[in-house]
């Protein structure tokens, strides 16, 4: 099992109640009737609900094109089936027929012709996967073709849930796609409906009745609380208040007292496709942060062993390169960490130029943080600590999580963040996003909001994205890793292990790989 510490690992695979993706997976149990309210908590409310922009969805409203496997294989959902050329440029997709969106209106090729094309402009991460898409043909309302001028071996594992969003044309052509209602009150092909809001406390999701796949789903109700605080999320899952929560709910030094109750269980499946990767990022056009000698002085001020230790609890491996250990195609396990050494770090600063002032002070950085996760809070609070040791004085920015979004990649308030811009499934996923400096857009989250421009990584990622030979695309990769490793746009921290917790009456949670954490729940009962 990568991303968790080993001699803490040990210790949870002791308990009766965990289940390891490590261990054999059980044979999904019989369909029972369906039933039951599910009570669900997360972390933070999205800008929206539809994964438009790269600011969340909902899977168990949106639908799928494809679903992704324990074993990272694609499998049949909307799309039934699918035939690739030989030279791997056209992409013909065969569609479920019979499916209909939440507002009755038949699901057509049209919907996801237009959603290609649309994302393509719109999303951080699909206008890298569709960069190359010449041309997207509807022969038919049931067939789609998608023409690209170079191969797209990474193209499939795009498709899921949460990685592409299926959009209802009838809903969105023609309007502004940011303050479209249904970015907030979706419409999907899922199995379940969006039937409320109460902004900042819950939304509620019912069963969909007309779902394609009538044995699904097998809950009637979802109730999706919002509770920022990590504390009050563990209270609320010891008192039966919630259910399940996915994405590290608690605390990860609370993990070990829940298991010892009997009543709960983690889950690290659900998680495959994320490739987490906790890191922290310079604002390159900041006139400090512009010397590279300063951001390697940065690098040697943090000691990776005592982050790990601290604000992961074990629940976490270093991870140096900017693709993670788990994408072991293409990782770079040769490339170190700058050494933990504040005495370089000090020699550095004053080389380049900044000495300490007579309060002791070389310079004052903003920092952000992204609130999904409280550890990011809490790497930012060591952070401070750290460069405070070597003179950098840091002050902590604190928003809410659509704020965050606003004054991060629009307003660029930040002059370092605490990020985890996760590699996705394949570097052109998580990886073109934050290095091509195609991708220096502003207002676009998730991007390239360092201002990070390299001409030979630009060449790098662009060629790599098409190579069709692996080994020759890991060689790519490899390089661009070095150069970056070099250049120090960022500083690339940990590779850490997201949990469900789950109270034990919850049944298949997790059926599937790239979730991100059992959000979609068209298996899901309850035991009572």
């Amino acid at each position: 099992m990568t991303g968790i510490d080993r001699r803490t690992f040990g210790k949870l695979l002791a308990a009766s109640t965990f289940v390891s993706a490590d261990l054999a997976v059980p044979a999904f149990a019989q369909t029972k009737a369906k039933g039951g309210t599910l009570r669900v908590v997360v972390t933070a409310e999205q800008p929206s609900f539809v994964d438009l922009f790269g600011n969340g969805a909902i899977p168990a409203v949106q639908g799928e094109l494809v679903s992704i496997d324990f074993d990272m294989n694609p499998q049949p959902s909307l799309a039934e089936r699918w035939d690739i050329t030989e030279d791997g440029t056209v992409y013909t997709f065969h569609l479920r027929k019979g499916v209909k969106w939440h507002d009755g209106r038949p699901f057509t090729s049209e919907d996801v012709a237009y959603s290609f094309e649309t994302l393509r402009e719109t999303h951080p991460r699909r206008r890298n996967t569709f960069a190359n898409l010449v041309a997207v043909e509807t022969p038919d309302a049931h067939t789609l073709v998608a023409r690209f001028s170079a191969p797209a071996p990474y193209l499939l594992g795009a498709l899921s849930g949460v990685g592409t969003a299926i959009l209802p044309k009838h809903i969105y052509k023609g309007t502004d796609l940011k303050t479209n209602p249904n970015n907030r009150r979706p419409i999907g092909t899922g199995p379940f409906l969006f039937k409320e809001w109460e902004q900042g406390s819950h939304y509620v999701l019912e069963r969909n009745p007309d779902y394609w796949d009538t044995a699904k789903p097998r809950v009637e109700r979802i109730i999706v609380r919002v509770i920022p605080d990590s504390a009050a999320r563990a209270a609320a899952l010891e008192t039966g208040e919630i259910d399940i929560g996915h994405g590290s709910p608690i605390p990860y030094g609370d993990v070990e007292r829940f298991l010892a109750s009997k009543r709960f269980g983690v889950e690290t499946r659900g998680y495959e496709l994320g490739g987490n990767l906790h890191q922290l990022f310079f604002n390159l056009d900041n006139s400090f942060l512009k010397e590279l000698k300063v951001r390697q002085a940065i690098a040697h001020a943090l000691d990776i062993d005592r982050l790990i230790k601290v604000v992961w609890n074990g629940y976490a491996i270093p991870s140096p390169t900017a693709i993670v250990p788990d994408l072991r195609n293409f990782h770079d396990s040769t490339l170190k960490h700058y050494a933990y050494d504040p005495a370089r770090a000090t020699k550095l600063l004053d080389e380049a130029g900044f000495p300490r002032a007579a309060n002791g002070k070389r310079a004052t950085l903003n920092l952000t943080w992204n609130p999904g996760m409280a550890q990011q809070r809490q790497a930012a609070e060591y952070i401070r600590y750290a460069l405070g040791e070597v003179g950098i004085e840091v002050k902590i920015l604190n928003f809410e999580f659509s704020t965050y979004i606003q004054k991060v990649y629009t307003e660029r308030v930040f002059d370092i963040d605490v990020q985890n811009l996760n590699n996705g499934y394949d570097p052109t996923d998580g990886i073109d996003r934050a290095y091509l400096s195609s991708n220096i857009k502003k207002g676009l989250p998730w991007s390239n909001h360092t201002h990070y421009s390299n001409p030979e990584v630009d060449a790098l990622l662009t060629s790599a994205a098409a190579e069709r030979d692996p080994a020759e695309r890991r060689r790519k990769y490899v390089e661009f890793q070095r150069i970056v490793h070099r250049d120090l746009p960022a500083v690339n921290l940990v590779q850490f292990q997201r949990l469900t917790i789950f109270n034990t009456r919850v049944k298949e949670h997790t059926p599937y790989a790239a979730r991100l954490g059992s959000d979609y729940f068209d298996r899901v009962h309850l035991e009572d």
